[in-house]
């Protein structure tokens, strides 16, 4: 299949990803899946770009919800999301008036332009006004077997108690939906998603097919030397680029700022490369959160870098070794270290005892750094 039409000439579609997630939906061998991204891997760019045009053109209507847009409020976002699917955002624009009158079901609109184009976002009204059920039910019909709710940043549910109900009732209704109204949730926190989707107790246990992200690779360097040499008439360092993509985490809005870098400034890809990330990391926040841990905590977490299975006898040997002390902590002195980086945001429990650092930024950084300096790539010092 053709991709959908894009105004970014840098994109690199996903099409198969899409269509992928698509044809086990019209061919009803799922009924919902999550897809999991840490944060900066393009995981919205896929939703805007691939999955959201191929699923209209397949003949999909689609709601999407990004509840990070009102933390506070989920159930809203959701409710908004649906609305504007029903009636789409014209009908918005063009009952504007109407709509932001005292006691309507549309509380406010918010639109605004952006690469993607004119988006607009509706707030339901705290009273009134038709609920999150109603709303679900002419989705449903509306949709006519092919109604697709996209819920972005689905670990928010299971960050507060007081979303437990709003969680359960949207299980609910997806269940009693089944083969009718399909749902792709996506998530940037592995700690969230575990426990919202893999632990016996989560809401959503079995419940859906986990989808990894899979990393752009080599053919999206090689797609931006391209586009380098159509505009410039010169050969882009893409061994290079590619090189520093790998070792930054293959996160695409780094490799295509050294790209931009490289094309309105002349740099080099070396050169790019520190300009690009010091402005997309804060690295002395970093630097300032190691300071403020505690010497186990931090041992714990490079721990976590190298690999290490920290619960088991080797493990928590290393970490004594590299303690004040030399002191070899137990399991469960451990455990608690890793509740501390939890809370933080630091790390996440996958599960079984394994645990994984959540920022891929901090985790480079603590490689970079702590574990196996580059001797090509250097530190963030090295100018």
């Amino acid at each position: 299949m053709k991709p959908p039409e894009t105004k970014d000439s840098l994109l690199f579609p996903r099409t198969h990803l899409a269509e992928g997630i698509l044809v086990t939906f019209e061919s009803r061998l799922q009924n919902a899946a999550t897809i999991f991204a840490p944060r900066r891997k393009g995981k919205t760019t896929f939703l805007i770009n691939d999955l959201i045009p191929i699923a209209k053109e397949h003949g999909f209507i689609v709601a999407t919800a990004d509840l990070w847009f009102d933390k506070a409020h989920p159930e809203r976002v959701i409710a908004g999301a649906l609305y504007e699917a029903i009636h789409g955002a014209g009908f918005l624009r063009r009952n504007w008036l109407k709509l932001m009158r005292p006691g309507s079901l549309v509380q406010s609109v918010e639109a605004g332009a952006s690469t993607d184009g004119v988006t607009v976002k509706a707030e339901l009204a705290k009273e009134g006004g038709l609920n999150l059920i109603e709303l679900f039910e002419r989705f449903r019909i509306l949709g006519n077997g092919k109604a697709l709710l996209i819920i972005d940043e689905v670990q928010h549910l299971a960050s507060r108690k007081e979303f437990e109900d709003l969680t359960a009732t949207l299980r609910s209704l997806l269940q009693h939906a089944h083969g009718e109204v399909f749902a792709v949730f996506t998530g940037s926190s592995q700690d969230g998603l575990h426990r919202m989707f893999r632990r016996t107790k989560a809401p959503f246990y079995q419940f859906s097919h986990e989808i990894q992200f899979p990393n752009l690779g080599l053919e999206f360097v090689q797609h931006l030397g391209q586009r380098f040499q159509e505009i410039t008439g010169r050969e882009w360092e893409v061994n290079a680029a590619f090189e520093r993509f790998a070792a930054r985490g293959y996160m695409p809005k780094y490799i295509r700022d050294v790209f931009l870098l490289c094309l309105t400034e002349g740099l080099s890809v070396r050169d790019a490369d520190h300009r690009a990330w010091s402005t997309m990391t804060d690295e002395g926040n970093f630097e300032n959160l190691i300071l403020e841990m505690a010497p186990l905590d931090f041992t714990v977490l490079i721990g976590l870098v190298r690999g290490l299975p920290i619960f088991s006898t080797e493990g928590r040997e290393w970490i004594g070794s590299e303690m004040p002390g030399g002191h070899v902590p137990s399991a469960a002195t451990v455990q608690t270290a890793l509740k501390r980086l939890q809370r933080r945001d630091l790390v996440g429990n996958l599960g079984h005892g394994e645990w994984a650092i959540e920022d891929i930024a901090m985790e480079g950084y603590l490689r970079r750094n702590f574990v196996e300096i580059d001797p090509q790539l250097g530190t963030d010092n090295d100018q």
